[in-house]
């Protein structure tokens, strides 16, 4: 199956077709004022005259095309290419003067000449615009060879962004899984002597929790209720450790399911309960919510534990919380917020503000271009950053 055309390839299409302008414009000359040589030449005598008179320059179109790419694969230098080029515009000028000279002759509207009368009028006559047209062409052709250096340049960084991207979702939930494990095991066993259908319970709760991230696959953006119910059931397991110390409410709007950045809620409750609630001796409660409009999806998480420090890390200024932001600025540019806020003695407020996508529109999400960085590794330590120390 033969592939679409790539822009290069129209464009290179484009430009061989374009000396079909010129003869249909001489063509035209023709019927309307016809050659006093030759006043009763045809019209199919005129379109062949300018179809082989123009057909040179399409000619020397694909020919230089083959220089110029050549000269390119070998990285030749502006120097070199300019003397090529000089050489290659002296060669097509003088015998694009004695094709047309002859086709001219051939068609009745021209006199017949010798080699050296032939190519000195032909100079004085046509050589300045053939060297113009020459020197286009050229251009021409090295603009649309940079372009297309410039597009796959480009496709080659989206590509490795995509490649970047994906290593640090993996990397966040390599370090975000095992403390899954570990928390949740040590509830576990801790069940087992006291109370074993609960420590069941746990363990099916585990299981599903798991399934569930795995599911994400290496998605970006997973659907809104798929992320709040990795959520819930994350909170599940906390709740049986926390027992009566956590209490949790959710706030969710009514609407549709947009798509937001996968493992982006997950990461601010954990903060939450480990920066949060933990070091409370009474406990707290934890509320989730979420907001939609036209134009964006907001999260939100606040915890009732003690306040930002210190406080300049409300910007954010940790290693985890960075890395999200940076998933965020590479899936979403500038329409992406990540704040943490202290609410002044009634604990803190982490918010999420990013921009609509709607899965009809952007279907399985499963890299995101752009993407640099090393996520932290399981050993960075970040006493305010969005991800578990």
């Amino acid at each position: 199956m033969i592939g679409r055309p790539t822009p290069e390839q129209r464009l290179r299409r484009l430009l061989l077709g374009f000396w079909l302008v010129p003869a249909i414009v001489g063509t035209v000359g023709f019927v309307l004022v016809p050659s006093r040589l030759n006043p009763d030449l045809s019209l199919v005598g005129i379109v062949t005259m300018q179809l082989a008179m123009w057909g040179g320059w399409s000619l020397w179109t694909w020919l230089l095309w083959l220089v110029g790419d050549a000269l390119a694969a070998r990285r030749v230098g502006m120097a070199v290419q300019l003397v090529v080029f000089a050489g290659c515009g002296a060669v097509v000028v003088a015998t694009q003067i004695m094709w047309q000279a002859a086709v001219a002759t051939r068609a009745g509207i021209a006199e017949a000449r010798g080699f050296e009368s032939t190519l000195v009028i032909g100079l004085r006559t046509n050589g300045d615009y053939f060297v113009v047209m020459f020197a286009a062409l050229v251009l021409a052709q090295s603009a649309i060879r940079w372009l297309a250096s410039l597009q796959a340049e480009r496709v080659a960084a989206a590509q490795l962004g995509a490649d970047l991207a994906r290593a640090q979702l993996s990397a966040l939930r390599a370090q975000m899984q095992p403390h899954f494990l570990f928390n949740a095991l040590n509830s576990i066993v801790a069940l087992i002597a006291r109370d074993q259908a609960l420590a069941q319970q746990v363990t099916v709760q585990l299981s599903d929790l798991l399934r569930l991230s795995l599911r994400t696959g290496e998605s970006q953006e997973v659907p809104l209720s798929q992320e709040l119910e990795l959520t819930r059931r994350y909170l599940a397991l906390e709740q049986v450790r926390f027992a009566d110390r956590l209490a949790v409410e959710w706030r969710l709007a009514d609407g549709d399911d947009p798509l937001v950045p996968a493992l982006a809620l997950q990461p601010l409750v954990e903060n939450a309960l480990v920066h949060g609630i933990a070091r409370c001796t009474n406990g707290g409660r934890i509320t989730i919510a979420t907001h939609l409009d036209a134009q964006e999806v907001t999260l939100r998480v606040h915890n009732s534990g003690p306040g930002l420090w210190p406080p300049s890390s409300a910007k954010g200024n940790g290693l985890a919380l960075a890395n999200l932001r940076e998933r965020l600025e590479r899936l979403y540019g500038d329409a992406a917020e990540l704040r943490l806020h202290d609410d002044s003695g009634d604990g803190v407020t982490a918010t999420v503000r990013v921009l609509r996508r709607e899965r009809g529109d952007i279907a399985n999400r499963k890299s995101a271009v752009g993407a640099e960085t090393g996520a932290a590794s399981p050993a960075a330590n970040d006493s305010h950053g969005l991800l578990p120390t």
